[in-house]
């Protein structure tokens, strides 16, 4: 009896322990949050992996990341497949440097997969997801988000944060289909214009 109680001791103060270490994912978040709005309009280089459902491997496309919290947001693909998207507010530019037409459209940021994950506030994202988080090696912390209600878009997503720089690392989530979109985000620096969250001249746009 007394070798079950001492088993069960152990184990609790280990769940405790655990538990006490555990970061909290929310704080975590609001951290990032709150550095990216102070730090100003921020530029990286990212790499998206989509992943197909039923594969383990799948096409990456590689281009530049800048944003400007907490409005705005632009993606510039590179080579072979060149495309930018633009969102400001509640408006969304997509075009093609190489055309001269674009398309301009109205977007709700809290139904676009992936970009809820950005472009909204902490509280936002609290009312939708539940989160858990844990330590990984190298000072990273993963942050694990799983709708609570039904999100037609997502069915689960994880951030990776670089918890000493405030940065987000890494974005995965999976759409209802079961396919992943992976983004792998690093090079942070700051941004010393703002021209890149402004539409570019000489394009024709389609409403």
């Amino acid at each position: 009896m007394k070798r079950k109680l001492l088993v069960w001791m152990i184990a609790a103060l280990a769940t405790s322990a655990a538990q006490a270490q555990a970061p909290d994912p929310w704080a975590v978040l609001n951290g990032v949050r709150a550095s990216l709005v102070e730090a100003g309009p921020t530029g990286a280089q990212f790499t998206q992996t989509y992943v197909p459902a039923g594969f383990s491997s799948g096409e990456k496309e590689m281009g530049r990341l800048a944003l400007a919290l907490p409005d705005c947001l632009r993606w510039d693909y590179d080579e072979p497949y060149p495309k930018s998207f633009l969102l400001c507010g509640g408006i969304a530019h997509s075009w093609n440097p190489q055309d001269k037409n674009g398309r301009r459209y109205r977007i709700d940021r809290k139904n676009e997969p992936g970009l809820d994950l950005l472009l909204l506030g902490v509280d936002d994202l609290k009312g939708r997801y539940l989160a858990t988080a844990r330590a990984l090696d190298g000072g990273r912390i993963e942050i694990s988000l799983s709708p609570k209600g039904k999100i037609a878009e997502l069915t689960d997503a994880t951030f990776t944060i670089d918890d000493a720089a405030h940065r987000i690392v890494q974005i995965a989530y999976h759409d209802r289909e079961g396919n992943l979109t992976r983004f792998e985000i690093g090079g942070y620096q700051d941004l010393a214009r703002r021209d890149q969250f402004s539409p570019p001249e000489g394009i024709e746009w389609e409403d």
